[in-house]
């Protein structure tokens, strides 16, 4: 009776065994396969490791501050021949400042502040202002340039003492009626011209 006893006893302690490798092996296979599945998908990309994701996130956030572009206040200056200076104030969005200086290269830096800069060219030619308005004439027998008709007497600038004694009717004539500065030779030529009409000093004055 004891060893039919024992015998059976050890049967269950056996067949428990037995189980527990069944069921060890079938939690082992089951983890090959949950593992070579996700093996498979983060393979072809249909899911995101953890890592992965937060790098991600990170390079999107980077771009997206990346994008965000620089705004800068711009006045520009142009400055010509005839002294006569226009201004202008924009505002710029800058995504990169070597851009913007290439852009600028021919211009010269006034003023620079946060968000502010101010720039300056010197332009060889007569301003548009003086194309439209601007007339040589005399003024108490200077050269010098009106705005609008000698007539008017609206002064912008004045030169050079001219000897009127010199002149010829047609000159003096020409000037009291006033030359039109339609070009930047006009300007020039005029000028020129009567440089030469100017009052010789003696050498003792």
């Amino acid at each position: 009776m004891k060893m039919a006893k024992l015998s059976n006893r050890g049967l269950v302690i056996l067949t428990h065994g037995v189980n527990s490798v069944r069921k060890r092996r079938k939690l082992f296979v089951c983890s090959m396969a949950v593992i070579g599945i996700t093996s498979v998908l983060l393979q072809f990309g249909l899911i995101q490791s953890t890592g992965e994701r937060t790098t991600r996130a990170a390079e999107q956030e980077v771009q997206v501050t990346e994008k965000e572009p620089l705004v800068l206040e711009v006045t520009l200056q142009k400055q010509y021949m005839d002294g006569h200076v226009e201004e202008s104030t924009h505002e710029e969005k800058i995504w990169a400042m070597e851009d913007f200086w290439s852009y600028y290269h021919d211009w010269q830096v006034v003023e620079q502040q946060e968000g502010k800069v101010v720039l300056k060219k010197e332009i060889a030619d007569i301003s548009p202002y003086m194309k439209e308005n601007g007339y040589f004439g005399l003024s108490d027998d200077q050269l010098a340039i009106f705005e609008g008709l000698p007539i008017h007497e609206q002064v912008i600038q004045s030169f050079y003492q001219i000897d009127t004694g010199e002149l010829e009717s047609y000159q003096r004539q020409r000037l009291q009626d006033g030359i039109k500065i339609e070009s930047k030779q006009v300007y020039e030529y005029v000028l020129e011209a009567y440089r030469g009409m100017a009052p010789q000093r003696s050498v003792n004055s």
